[in-house]
């Protein structure tokens, strides 16, 4: 059997961190001429269970889920990630353009997982090439997304839970129906 017939295309996700409660329309808008239109626009949470952004993005930080009707080969998520570390400096200010206005993490699921590729090695990150390690963040069992014993606090308490439950029966139902939609490198 050869090892293409293994593959099959994963749904593409990002959480997206960002100021207000409510979704910025210029982030969505972003979002949409970066990676095409969303399948799955999630609920905004609180995100003060740290200050990791709060000397980068300041106070009053959200974070949701996401999904495209981009759908991706897993082995392109590295150039994925580029995308969207580019997408996050361009909301940067000309006075400082270290200071991002937007975090977006990246990802994919599949109908088992949901991973984020990183440029930060970890101990239960595997290597992906061109500087990428990927963490596998969620597992899906019994109807329910579980976290890692890794992953981050967000994760952990996932208040993301209806949401994924939501873009995972979206994507299970595009894939019964034969949608493919076009893969855009």
């Amino acid at each position: 059997m050869k090892a293409s017939q293994f593959s099959e295309n994963a749904q593409l996700i990002a959480f997206v961190l960002q100021k207000g409660s409510e979704w910025d329309p210029n982030v969505i808008e972003l979002l949409e001429k970066t990676w095409g239109p969303i399948r799955h626009k999630g609920r905004l949470f609180a995100f003060d269970k740290t200050d990791y952004y709060k000397p980068e993005m300041g106070d009053d930080l959200y974070r949701g889920v996401v999904s495209f009707e981009k759908e991706i080969p897993p082995e392109t998520i590295a150039e994925e990630k580029e995308r969207s570390n580019a997408l996050e400096l361009t909301t940067a200010s000309a006075e400082a353009p270290e200071l991002r206005h937007v975090n977006i993490d990246i990802g994919y699921m599949d109908m088992d997982k949901v991973v984020l590729p990183s440029y930060k090695r970890g101990p239960f990150k595997l290597y992906a090439g061109k500087g990428v390690w990927l963490d596998m963040l969620l597992t899906y069992a019994k109807g329910v997304f579980h976290p890692t014993a890794w992953a981050f606090d967000d994760f952990m308490r996932n208040p993301y839970q209806h949401d994924l439950q939501l873009i995972r029966e979206k994507f299970k139902k595009a894939r019964k129906n034969g949608c493919n939609p076009e893969i855009l490198a």
